[in-house]
């Protein structure tokens, strides 16, 4: 039997895709609010101010070494809990064009992308799309793993 889950697609460079799943959106925000942080890397070099809580704003191209997409203006604000206290935390990836659902079948399971030596580390699993391979994304890595080791 192939189960099929709901999953959130956007757009993170021109024609790439990655996905997370429908309990970690939030709210999506269109123009955000964004702060800019010095000497921050290139790929979270903002906080964006929502719900007055500044939250980390990243830009997943530049991790992974792909171009940013140049005209962005949403903000997918997520949630997710921090694996190291269970506590709920919030952050916004930068996008510039809206998301869609997707439902994607068990049998669409691939392995990562191996353009990235990130990927593994910000990645859960990946599923095929067409001609694509999809990461899904670990938010808790992401924001709290990834954005720790820069500090």
């Amino acid at each position: 039997m192939n189960v099929r889950h709901d999953a959130i697609l956007f757009e993170f460079t021109s024609g790439r895709h990655a996905a997370i799943g429908p309990h970690e959106v939030a709210e999506l925000v269109m123009s955000p609010k964004l702060v800019p942080v010095p000497m921050a890397p290139n790929h979270c070099h903002s906080l964006c101010i929502w719900q007055d809580r500044a939250i980390p704003f990243v830009e997943l191209a530049p991790l992974i070494g792909q171009r940013s997409l140049e005209n962005i203006q949403l903000a997918l604000v997520v949630t997710y809990f921090a694996r190291s206290n269970g506590e709920q935390r919030w952050g916004a990836l930068g996008l510039s064009t809206y998301f869609r659902m997707v439902s994607v079948g068990d049998d669409a399971a691939c392995p990562l992308p191996q353009d990235s030596s990130a990927w593994p580390s910000i990645a859960h699993s990946c599923f095929r799309l067409v001609d694509e391979n999809v990461p899904i994304l670990n938010l808790d890595a992401l924001f709290e793993q990834r954005l720790a080791l820069v500090s």
